[in-house]
């Protein structure tokens, strides 16, 4: 049984070390072999090196949990956490090579050797990963679990355990449920915790219990502590809108940071400087699609090219926001709602604009003065704002950070006429977690599934 739970692990690092030695090697085959004023001398050198680089990505994959075996995969999630890496091995390399070898290494063979890495990394996980699922499928590598307790927050975790994304799940059992069974789980009846895990042999124990049997909950987390060979979690009864949230302690006193979402200011500069120069750049090669869409919105529909409207960003200030008019300029815009499938509102060229988020791109003037950034919270109207503010708990929370062209949010899927509430709780996990990673996570996101959604229209 031991073999079998460690066979995924042993499968993730022995492709990572293939994928890593392999984007080493050919980066310098083809620089020292292929490519003009190539020394094969040089080659030595960077042969010796392939230890020192191996451990170093090891290290950094290890350091960003991709050995540690979770129940849902997400080849975002898990893509992200390799760029990521590499990034991280990448510059540490460059730094060692600068300090420590007087013998200074082909920088176009190291260039060549992380974009290798990058594909190399991401289609061998891709391929592991689809072996794995499929082995799921098949009964193999299961993961046994067993549910501890009761209330929604169990009853909830057990639904998402038959997800479409989770495979090789078995739930062995509820133990304690107190009359109050998941589903069709099997119910234990026995004097301890230990015991119950004793006869079903759970991979995890997962504890839930209502927010009122605290002192229940209290009494099996004891238990809990105890067991030696399984991984033990709990769900706490909070809030969706929690995740992502700070624990710390003063004098072993735990305390939650609710609202802690405060960006240093290195951070700011850096995330400011980046908004400027990417804005920039991204304005110059857009340039003709720019011209080519304010035509044809002219010629089209009468009205101007622009639409402004006032919107709200960090600290509730109300700006003017810039977009390209997908409407008719005769019919007046609905204040209450979204616009919805086949709005009799939006023109021909703005339906496809709209679609394709095209029409956000005159944004990038909100960035550059300063209003807007690249990433964060998208920016509601200032009625809707005190809408929400007085209905919805936590809502002013997502004004601590600037208002974004694209956000934690969209990239996911929470945009247009989709749940509010999810999305604030996206947006709330963006600012308690921002990152500048973070946010090249949501740039590439951006490009790969951020601009065209089926909720815009």
């Amino acid at each position: 049984m031991m073999g079998r739970k460690y066979s995924p692990l042993v499968m993730k690092v022995a492709g990572d070390v293939l994928a890593i030695l392999s984007s080493w090697f050919l980066a310098g085959y083809l620089r020292f072999f292929v490519l003009p004023e190539a020394r094969v001398a040089s080659f030595g050198l960077f042969v010796q090196l392939s230890g020192i680089v191996l451990a170093m990505y090891i290290f950094f994959l290890s350091r960003n949990n991709l050995y540690v075996e979770e129940l849902e995969h997400s080849w975002r999630k898990e893509t992200s956490k390799i760029f990521v890496s590499i990034i991280q091995a990448f510059l540490l390399l460059v730094i060692m090579l600068y300090f420590l070898f007087s013998d200074k290494v082909s920088r176009i063979a190291i260039a060549m050797h992380f974009v290798f890495a990058v594909i190399f990394l991401v289609a061998e996980r891709t391929l592991v990963s689809s072996y794995i699922k499929k082995a799921y499928r098949n009964g193999k590598y299961t993961r046994r679990i067993l549910l501890v307790g009761f209330g929604d927050k169990l009853a909830e975790y057990e639904l998402a355990l038959h997800g479409s994304r989770t495979q090789g799940i078995h739930v062995v059992g509820q133990y304690d449920g107190n009359g109050m069974p998941l589903a069709e789980c099997r119910q234990l009846d026995h004097e301890t915790l230990a015991k119950a895990v004793e006869a079903t042999k759970p991979d995890l124990v997962v504890i839930g219990y209502p927010g009122q049997e605290f002192e229940r909950q209290e009494g099996m987390i004891a238990q809990g502590l105890n067991l030696l060979n399984e991984k033990v979690v709990m769900l706490p009864s909070l809030p969706e809108s929690y995740i992502g949230t700070q624990i710390s302690d003063f004098r072993w006193i735990p305390m939650l940071h609710l609202n802690a979402a405060d960006i240093g200011f290195f951070q700011r500069v850096v995330k400011r400087l980046f908004d400027i120069v990417a804005s920039l750049i991204g304005l110059v090669l857009l340039s003709p699609l720019l011209l080519l869409i304010s035509i044809l919105i002219k010629v089209t529909s009468p009205g101007p090219v622009i639409y402004t409207q006032e919107r709200v960003t960090k600290d509730a200030k109300v700006f003017t926001m810039y977009k390209f008019r997908s409407m008719r300029n005769d019919i007046l815009e609905d204040t209450e709602h979204w616009t919805e499938e086949n709005d009799p509102r939006v023109t021909r060229i703005g339906r496809i604009i709209r679609k394709t988020s095209v029409d956000e791109l005159p944004q990038l003037f909100n960035v550059i003065g300063g209003s807007m950034s690249l990433i964060g919270p998208r920016p509601e109207r200032p009625d809707l704002v005190k809408k929400f503010n007085d209905e919805i708990p936590g809502y002013r929370m997502r004004h601590r950070a600037k208002a974004g062209v694209s956000g934690w949010a969209q990239v996911n899927g929470w945009r247009g006429n989709t749940s509010l509430e999810r999305r604030i709780e996206f947006d709330l996990y963006y600012i308690r977690n921002w990152s500048f990673l973070f946010d090249m996570k949501i740039v590439l996101f951006t490009f790969f599934r951020g601009f065209i959604n089926e909720n815009a229209y």
